[in-house]
């Protein structure tokens, strides 16, 4: 018996709701009609990427597996240090796939975090594992091409390619590319992958913007690949190059033309949406790789692409967002569902290979919500004489009383000599607090702070917690804050991402997507609104672990009081697993 356990990056309830109602999602109508269909409420108080993920797969908030960030806020030497929240050294918790191995099963898994050691090595317990996020050499990158005859050389992460642009029969133009390998490209053509050399790739693509021609890469990472099953670890091995994510910041920068919102045909989101297709077929080869080989108890298949789409796009079709677009979009809600659906036949192909005693578990790390401006938080603490800026006009923390963390993880600190001195700490903190709340959007003058919560996701309210060394800022709907210190001007600005997910608020816009079927899941039962936690409970469950899932599963998370105020506010606490 094997439990197979796919997670969405961003996979937000209300959008897979939506999607699947509109018959896009054949493989999660297959788990819906067949088993259990749910929002779960991801990491508290920060839901980034790196806290979301370590909650879902330890089933414990992040007071217990101490991943806070993509960043990990004073990890480091000294409170204005951070590391990696994917280090080695996290989670705190062990992963499901270790609490497994005290019990001799086995784990295959795709892109998952925290499987390798520093040394590259896995433990004996896992089949087969492959992840390439720790070893990106550099991201994505555009070139503009000379017309002209003659090599032009591009350094990629440390590799030199030659890039030679030939006139073709029409005069349309071609780009012979050399270095590793050979590819010729037209500028009507797709991505294609090159390989760089044995362990090393990317996926180019040519095309024309303008007048100009431009060559394009999607980045260059080092995949690891281990694991105890040679079949697994070859086929992985044999994966085209890894993409792990689109070309965003370029699309943003309009790189390839306006955008939609801008007056944009279309075309540079064909552009941006082509380059995440690249990271569908990428992690789907290693999803297949393991599929078709594997002999393990776990198998995990994560995959990205939602949260990349879901930033660029997300906003514009969020209806309780400011940042909603009517004019177009019934347009970016189409390009939204053919990312969508790459994830959506991943997940029928494990289903497919999914046996009658298997379980299938559908889940994600947290949702997505609409976002238009971002929030400078430390412009303002420096302007209110309570963080200091240093001689190159950066964050200086030890002249500071407060500020807030350059991890970018929603917390306020107080420094260190402010945080010894427990009655200068409260003065300065509640200074802080006040400076905050009294930011306004210089457009419609609305104060852009809700509140603030301490460690655990409590609303701070007063008495002993308001001295706290660190608390977490809670922004109103469509604002998210940011780290970066501008100097002059507004300390609101308009924000090019769409959507947004750092401080959970409560929304349940923020709600993760959860789907389950196998033995023992009662088919079209509904569980309501669940925690982030208990999914992995249900896995350790269906393995014959730790009881049943209701006994395993972790203690409810605490009721957030600060919420968006659009929010429906209709989620009900039910029993998470309905079983037979």
């Amino acid at each position: 018996m094997t439990v197979y356990w796919v997670v969405w990056d961003a996979g937000a309830h209300w959008v897979v709701d939506r999607l699947e109602r509109e018959g896009a999602l054949p493989a999660v109508t297959r788990m819906r009609e067949r088993g259990v269909f749910a929002a779960a409420r991801p990491a508290h108080p920060n839901c980034q990427t790196p806290p979301s993920l370590a909650t879902l797969f330890t089933g414990t908030w992040p007071a217990e597996h101490q991943v806070t960030g993509y960043t990990v806020p004073g990890a480091g030497k000294g409170v204005a240090s951070h590391v990696s929240g994917f280090s080695p050294g996290f989670p705190a918790t062990p992963p499901v796939w270790e609490a497994m191995s005290e019990n001799d099963l086995t784990s295959a898994l795709v892109h998952a975090p925290w499987v390798f050691g520093a040394d590259d090595h896995v433990g004996p317990h896992i089949d087969g594992a492959v992840e390439a996020y720790s070893g990106r050499l550099t991201r994505h990158a555009l070139r503009t091409l000379d017309p002209g005859p003659g090599n032009q050389p591009w350094d990629i992460g440390g590799f030199r390619v030659e890039a030679v642009v030939e006139r073709a029969r029409g005069g349309s133009h071609r780009v012979r590319i050399t270095g590793g390998e050979r590819l010729l490209l037209g500028s009507e053509e797709g991505w294609q992958p090159f390989a760089l050399d044995r362990d090393h790739g990317t996926w180019m693509r040519c095309l024309r913007v303008g007048e100009q021609l431009v060559l394009v890469h999607t980045g260059v990472w080092r995949a690891r690949t281990a694991g105890r099953n040679p079949k697994t670890t070859r086929r992985l091995a044999q994966c085209p190059p890894f993409a792990g994510e689109g070309v965003g910041p370029l699309y943003r920068q309009a790189a390839f033309g306006p955008r939609l919102a801008e007056g944009g045909a279309g075309s540079a989101e064909e552009v941006f949406l082509s380059s995440v297709e690249c990271v569908a077929r990428s992690f789907g080869a290693a999803a297949d790789a393991v599929l078709q080989t594997h002999e393990a108890d776990l198998v995990v298949v994560y995959l990205p692409m939602t949260d990349d789409v879901g930033h660029e796009f997300l906003g514009w079709c969020d209806e309780r967002s400011a940042a909603h677009r009517p004019d177009i979009a019934e347009r970016v809600w189409s390009y939204i569902r053919r990312c969508y659906t790459w994830s959506d036949a991943i997940l029928g192909r494990v289903l497919d290979r999914a046996g009658a005693e298997d379980t299938v578990v559908l889940g994600a790390d947290h949702g997505m919500v609409g976002s238009t401006h971002l929030v400078h938080l430390n412009d303002q603490l420096v302007r209110a004489g309570l963080a200091a800026r240093d001689v190159d006009g950066g964050l200086d923390p030890e002249g500071s009383q407060v500020f807030y963390h350059p991890a970018n993880n929603g917390s306020l600190w107080a420094t260190e000599s402010t945080a010894g001195d427990p009655v200068r700490a409260r003065h300065a903190l509640r200074q802080a607090r006040a400076a905050l709340s009294s930011i306004t959007d210089p457009e419609t003058g609305r104060p852009v702070v809700a509140g603030f919560l301490d460690r655990d996701g409590e609303p701070l309210t007063g008495g002993p917690a308001e001295h706290l060394a660190v608390s977490y800022v809670v922004l109103a709907d469509d604002y998210q804050p940011s780290a970066r210190l501008l100097g002059e001007g507004p300390v609101v600005r308009r924000a090019a991402k769409t959507g947004a997910h750092v401080v959970n608020t409560g929304d349940s816009r923020l709600h993760a997507v959860h789907a389950a079927v196998g033995p023992g899941i009662r088919p079209g039962a509904a569980a309501g609104v669940i925690d982030n936690t208990q999914p992995a409970a249900l896995v350790l469950g269906q393995l014959g672990l730790a009881g049943t899932p209701q006994a395993c599963a972790a203690p409810a998370a605490p009721a957030l009081s600060i919420r968006s105020t659009k929010d429906d506010g209709h989620a009900v606490r039910l029993s998470p697993f309905p079983l037979s």
